[in-house]
């Protein structure tokens, strides 16, 4: 079918179908959301009762039967939660919001805005104003026993009066103004008539053309489809053997990557496993390294505070102490600086290694999606990843040189 007449598809079947008589004649909604929205709109025509000059008991009838208006949307927007997952709480759902309706509309007589009595209520409003418009609807929709009506002000007790002739039919009170909201009701409904008439009579003129077509097209590819079978099996058979051998290309290419990954498997492992190697070795001499340079700052401490505790006052401390002193601090500075250059060369070699396991990897990925065609870019990688180490001995990091071997470099200078 065209896209025109996929819009023109009939409405699925209705959700639950209410009766609502001469307050609003059948509503079977085919949709939550068609539900939502005529229920949406039945709320906005009544929102003026929530107005500061609407409150009084005389309203009670009315926002009570708004209440269980508001109590059926609330179901109808809760029911898609419970669609798939408890289709049992979805039929209630929708049990709900069909009594809340009847109990609106049939029991309680909320008038419909589509009636002529919403319409009247509405010309009414726009005339004289919410107040003794609200006193003009709560004569309809009584308040429940208990409220009174308790009209303070002239356009109170005008709503209340015109109300109650409206209903009982006291005189021939503005009969213009019914006449006005029943044509203005009845023309909503016979444009309602028509456009439903109208949809449904596209729809069939659209399936009496597909229908057409569909049997004029049943009899043209009968007689096509000896013929389109033929050219359709050699050509199937042409592309099978087109395909068998691309398959055989394919192989030999998976093979031949195979084969150079399983070449780059054992060198990536072997370098991720001297990488942990290096890095828990780094983790070990960087401990001891720390750990030297504070205890060589505790025992060089403690042996100076003991060489000044030890000294008799106003006297130089003996030379023997003194060179003691120094010599031990000489082999403390150079043993924490052998470890520090430890801790640093396995700290260079670790990165080292994470760097050809990731040329590795990086390599094996780019084989997989055949991004490596040439063999000078294979060769610039594998140059890379090859290439001699180094032993990682570090030569001039680590701490400052010494007293002595700053005078040992001076005098060689």
């Amino acid at each position: 079918m065209t896209e025109g007449n996929a819009m023109l598809t009939p409405h699925p079947e209705p959700l639950f179908s209410l009766d609502l008589q001469d307050n609003g004649g059948l509503f079977a909604p085919s949709t939550l959301a068609e539900a939502v929205a005529w229920m949406q709109h039945e709320q906005g025509f009544w929102s003026w009762l929530h107005s500061g000059r609407c409150n009084g008991n005389h309203t009670q009838g009315l926002k009570q039967a708004l209440n269980q208006l508001n109590q059926a949307l609330n179901n109808a927007n809760q029911a898609p939660q419970y669609r798939d997952s408890n289709p049992q709480q979805y039929q209630n759902q929708l049990s709900g919001i069909a009594n809340a309706l009847q109990e609106v509309f049939v029991r309680q007589r909320l008038p419909h805005s589509s009636t002529p009595l919403a319409k009247r209520i509405e010309e009414y409003r726009k005339v004289v104003g919410d107040h003794s418009a609200s006193f003009f609807a709560s004569v309809f929709v009584s308040p429940p026993q208990g409220h009174h009506f308790q009209p303070q002000e002239l356009l109170a007790w005008r709503g209340l009066t015109e109300g109650l002739i409206e209903r009982f039919a006291l005189s021939s009170a503005p009969q213009k103004s019914r006449k006005q909201a029943a044509e203005q009701s009845f023309e909503q409904l016979r444009t309602k008539a028509e456009s439903l008439v109208g949809e449904k009579t596209t729809i069939y003129e659209a399936l009496h053309r597909d229908y057409t077509t569909l049997a004029e097209t049943i009899k043209t590819t009968a007689d096509e489809q000896k013929t389109i079978f033929d050219t359709a099996q050699t050509k199937r058979e042409d592309d099978f053997d087109k395909l068998v051998a691309d398959h055989k290309q394919e192989m030999e290419n998976l093979r031949k990557t195979f084969r150079e990954e399983i070449a780059l498997r054992a060198p990536a492992t072997y370098w991720d496993d001297k990488r942990r190697g290096h890095e828990r070795m780094s983790k070990i001499t960087g401990g001891l390294s720390f750990g030297g340079i504070a205890g060589a700052a505790v025992v060089l401490g403690w042996l100076i505070h003991d060489l000044l505790r030890t000294s008799i006052p106003n006297t130089p401390p003996e030379a023997w102490r003194v060179a003691m002193l120094v010599l031990i601090g000489l082999f403390a500075v150079w043993g924490v600086r052998l470890v520090v250059r430890m801790f640093l060369s396995h700290l260079h070699l670790a990165t080292d290694a994470a760097e050809r396991v990731v040329m590795a990897r990086t390599y094996l990925s780019l084989l997989e999606g055949d991004r490596l065609a040439s063999k000078e870019d294979r060769q610039l990688i594998l140059q890379a990843l090859f290439r001699p180490t180094s032993d990682g001995i570090v030569k001039d990091e680590g701490i400052p040189p010494s007293m002595l071997e700053f005078l040992t470099r001076q005098s060689k200078g």
